[in-house]
């Protein structure tokens, strides 16, 4: 009998952990192929050849968050230390973090928030709305949208630079990276799919075991990272407006089209970092 496998021939507890954590290692590796634009190593594994099953895989988000968010701050942090005469200033700082996020996902969020945009407020039926949502062209909503929400970011992340300095104004910043996947996973699990025929109907909604742990990371994500440094009132504040704007992401997008699209859970994302970073804001200085 395998060394590996009970008495009754049931796998041990040791080989069920080491397929547990594989399985993570696989759903991690199929997010980022899928997500991002990140080559994935070929030591780590081989992602899926096809479209990733997203009932189970989709509990990776928010560690993807997290990877995405350390990447986009290491220009940052090494131009930051680098600045040995004088400071570099922190409103630069933020800039570089928020392109080198844009420039990893591919714009992946932010080209969902802006034909979200135009076609929430575009369009006078679900299918004219629809339609101007898989238009790729750019109309004014869309691009205020986009703009507003670059702006936003680089003034959060600018505030946090500027009074607590890259390494503590990181750490929010990687808590955002994760949080922000909460408000996506809730569409994502709460509206069924618009569109039958789109992707997001062939990717599949997230499983109730997949949307728990989401919220489990956000949470552990925000008392790790965010009451220590900010305080017990900053981290209150940031996840109730993580709530906030999972209700109110999922209301406009069951009143508008009736469900969700990739567009709508990247524009979730949008608005949830947004959020999170004013609730953060609000109390960041109690405590």
């Amino acid at each position: 009998m395998s060394e590996m496998s009970t008495p009754n021939g049931k796998p041990s507890p040791i080989k069920q952990v080491i397929r547990y954590l594989m399985l993570w290692r696989q759903d991690i590796l199929d997010s980022l192929a899928f997500f991002t634009r990140l080559p994935v190593p070929t030591f780590l594994g081989k992602a899926s050849q096809d479209l990733p099953k997203m009932r189970r895989t989709s509990r990776a988000m928010p560690i993807i968050g997290l990877i995405l968010a350390f990447l986009a701050l290491i220009p940052a942090t090494l131009f930051d230390a680098l600045a040995w005469t004088s400071p570099l200033p922190s409103f630069l700082l933020s800039c570089m973090t928020i392109v080198t996020m844009s420039i990893v996902t591919g714009g992946l969020h932010e080209d969902g928030l802006a034909d979200v945009a135009d076609g929430f407020w575009g369009g006078h039926t679900i299918t004219r709305k629809l339609e101007i949502m898989k238009d790729s062209r750019l109309g004014s909503y869309g691009a205020t949208a986009l703009c507003m929400s670059l702006l936003m970011r680089i003034s959060i992340v600018y505030y946090l630079f500027e009074n607590y300095g890259v390494t503590k104004g990181g750490i929010a910043y990687l808590a955002a990276g994760v949080v922000s996947r909460v408000p996506l996973m809730h569409v994502w699990h709460t509206l069924p799919a618009a569109r039958l025929n789109g992707l997001s109907a062939s990717l599949g909604r997230p499983s109730t075991t997949s949307y728990t742990i989401a919220i489990a990371l956000g949470g552990l994500a925000t008392a790790l990272m965010v009451v220590p440094v900010f305080g017990l009132a900053a981290g209150v504040s940031s996840f109730v407006m993580i709530i906030l704007a999972c209700l109110m992401m999922t209301r406009l997008a069951d009143h508008h089209i009736k469900g969700q699209t990739g567009d709508v859970l990247g524009a979730s994302q949008q608005v949830g970092e947004i959020f999170f970073g004013i609730g953060l804001l609000l109390f960041a200085s109690v405590g």
